[in-house]
């Protein structure tokens, strides 16, 4: 199981960064870091798989506070897992550092959102969300009864 969990943590980081090099980088970032988030949302959707079929998904809103105030979130990668009635959501977010944040005055430091999404219907107690690279006390979060909305 661990040699899994890192394999799978090598190949998100390596999918980063190419990903990150396919994907323009901001103009003035020095450094990239990976970090976590916390889940704001979670819904069901339904969406077309042909004419007259639709399947349904489950759409998780995440927010991320970034590193500094000119600092930006990079497209987010992410994986899922589903086992049973259980879904695990593996995600790589990286913050683009910008030099200039340190001497900028912030009033608010700055969110970011992004959404991912895993196949079927899960309730918000079913749904784990893993940020790779980060602490492991920062590393999961799981989804709250208050976070579910259906559309």
């Amino acid at each position: 199981m661990l040699t899994r969990t890192f394999a799978l943590t090598a190949a998100l980081v390596t999918l980063a960064t190419t990903a990150a090099s396919a994907i323009p980088v901001p103009e003035g970032t020095v450094n990239l870091s990976p970090i976590a988030g916390r889940i704001t949302r979670i819904q069901t959707a339904r969406i077309p798989v042909a004419d007259n079929v639709t399947g349904s998904e489950t759409r998780v809103s995440l927010q991320f506070t970034l590193n500094g105030c000119l600092d930006s979130l990079l497209p987010v990668v992410s994986h899922s897992e589903v086992r049973g009635r259980r879904a695990t959501i593996y995600v790589t977010a990286l913050n683009a550092h910008n030099p200039q944040s340190a001497i900028a005055n912030c009033v608010a430091i700055p969110q970011a959102n992004a959404e991912v999404s895993v196949p079927g219907l899960f309730q918000p107690r079913q749904v784990r969300v893993v940020f790779l690279g980060v602490p492991p006390e920062a590393r999961e979060v799981r989804g709250t009864a208050a976070s579910l909305s259906d559309r």
